[in-house]
């Protein structure tokens, strides 16, 4: 996700730039996705396990 969240990739080969635009808004779109869900469902563990 860090990767993504900064437009590079790894293939093997080391890190690389994207290039193409869209394809770099796409994973950000994606790794932000990523990362709200990932806040929301520790949130949502942490109030279910603390709720006596």
């Amino acid at each position: 996700m860090a990767l993504a969240a900064r437009g590079s990739r790894n293939l093997d080969t080391g890190e690389e730039k994207i290039q193409d635009t869209a394809v770099v808004g796409e994973l950000r779109r994606q790794a932000r996705r990523v990362y709200i869900e990932s806040i929301l469902a520790a949130t949502w563990l942490t109030v279910l396990f603390l709720i006596p």
